[in-house]
C-alpha cells in the first residue's frame, strides 16, 4: 500500500497471532526487562503521559541497541526562535482540551526530539503526519450530524457530550496550526 512516497504494510492480526501477545500495562513503567524488543511503537498515546521523559526513557530501555523508537502523537507546535512560550490564546485552547480529555500538559515535537537526544539516540528523524490526518476532524464531525447521532450524544451523558465539544476544539487548534500530528523515531544507540 502506497502513502504519500511511504510503504505501508498491511496484515491480519489472525495471521500473526501465534506470534503476538497482548498487555494492558503501565507504559510509564513497562513490565518488559531492558533491551527486549527490536522495535518499540507508540501510536497517539505521548499525548496521555504525564511524565514525557519517562514515557521515552521506558521507549528506550525496553528496546535492543540497535533497535528503533518510534512515537506518532499530538503535540502542539514548535515554539518559534526568540518565543519562551505559546501564546495566552493557545495555552487557554489546549487547557480547554485537555480538560475535555482528561490529558496532562502537552509538549512539541521539537521536546520529543530533545528527549531522543537525551538517549543518546542516532538516525533522529521527524515528520509532520498533519497533513495527512487533517481530513479526520471534518469526516468526524460530518459522520455525526444526523438525527441518531444527535440523541444519542444527548443520552451519552456530560462525559461524551464534554468529549464531542472537545472535537471541535481539536479542529480549532489544527486549523490555527496549534495542534500537530507528528512522527519521531530514532535508534537506540548500540553500546
Amino acid at each position: 500500500m502506497q502513502f504519500s512516497g511511504k510503504t505501508w504494510f498491511c496484515f491480519s492480526f489472525s495471521s500473526v497471532s501465534f506470534l503476538t501477545n497482548f498487555k494492558v500495562a503501565n507504559a510509564l513503567e513497562m513490565p518488559f526487562d531492558g533491551n527486549t524488543f527490536d522495535l518499540a511503537w507508540s501510536l497517539e498515546s505521548g499525548e496521555h503521559m504525564p511524565d514525557k521523559k519517562q514515557f521515552v526513557n521506558e521507549l528506550f530501555r525496553v528496546v535492543k541497541p540497535g533497535g528503533r523508537v518510534i512515537v506518532v502523537t499530538w503535540c502542539h507546535r514548535d515554539l518559534e526562535e526568540g518565543e519562551t512560550s505559546l501564546t495566552p490564546q493557545e495555552l487557554k485552547l489546549l487547557r480547554k482540551i485537555n480538560r475535555a480529555y482528561y490529558l496532562p500538559q502537552w509538549c512539541s515535537v521539537s521536546d520529543y526530539i530533545d528527549l531522543f537526544n537525551e538517549q543518546g539516540c542516532t538516525d533522529v528523524k521527524r515528520e509532520d503526519w498533519s497533513s495527512f490526518i487533517a481530513p479526520f476532524w471534518k469526516a468526524v464531525i460530518r459522520s455525526t450530524l444526523n438525527l441518531k447521532s444527535i440523541v444519542g450524544l444527548l443520552k451519552s451523558g456530560f462525559s461524551t457530550q464534554r468529549g464531542a465539544y472537545a472535537m471541535f476544539l481539536m479542529l480549532r487548534g489544527f486549523n490555527k496550526g496549534l495542534i500537530k500530528f507528528g512522527l519521531i523515531t530514532a535508534t537506540k544507540p548500540i553500546n
